[in-house]
């Protein structure tokens, strides 16, 4: 059977597009943004949104609202900026989770079946996480004449969840960053 072909005005298109400067850069939204070694701002093109559950976020928090919200696409894309240094906590997805590295290096760690491995990922390079792995990203450094790096991240499902592991939510208590209604 062959896809049926539509012809939508230009506006409904227009609807469609997300420029990255255009995008508002969030810093919040997330607990572990909120303490020291895992700053990192946000940009939201599509997808990301909150899904249902408590102590269950979206990957990029409730703050970074995606710029193209009126499609369900199946996947989400979004930016993720750090000074080196700064990350994520450990974490799992119940989706897939693919990097492209835009600017910088970057560290991709996960829990193994030895204890944490990593690779260190330069830009154009790709890391792709299937579902219930505890991983962390890092930016290791800066493009020449750069503070910050950024990774593209993209995301499968219209609400994919994102649960810290149980050590990270350990840390987050201890700094008061993890929210009451979670616990």
């Amino acid at each position: 059977m062959p896809i049926p072909v539509i012809r939508p005005k230009k506006e409904d298109v227009l609807k469609c597009i997300a420029r990255f400067d255009e995008i508002p850069a969030v810093d919040g939204g997330l607990p572990d943004q909120k303490v020291e070694g895992y700053y990192r701002t946000f940009r939201n093109a599509i997808g990301f949104a909150q899904p249902d559950g408590e102590a269950v976020f979206s990957p990029i928090g409730d703050e970074a609202k995606p710029q193209i919200s009126h499609l369900n696409a199946g996947f989400g894309i979004g930016w993720v900026t750090a000074d080196p240094g700064q990350g994520v906590m450990m974490h799992v997805h119940d989706t897939n989770e693919t990097f492209v590295v835009v600017e910088g290096t970057w560290k991709f760690e996960w829990e193994g079946e030895d204890g944490n491995d990593h690779v260190i990922l330069k830009e154009k390079d790709i890391a792709s996480f299937p579902p219930g792995i505890q991983r962390r990203f890092e930016c290791v450094s800066a493009r020449e004449g750069a503070a910050r790096g950024t990774i593209m991240a993209v995301v499968g499902g219209d609400t994919p969840g994102v649960e810290w592991s149980p050590e990270s939510v350990d840390v987050l208590k201890a700094a008061g960053a993890w929210p009451d209604a979670a616990e």
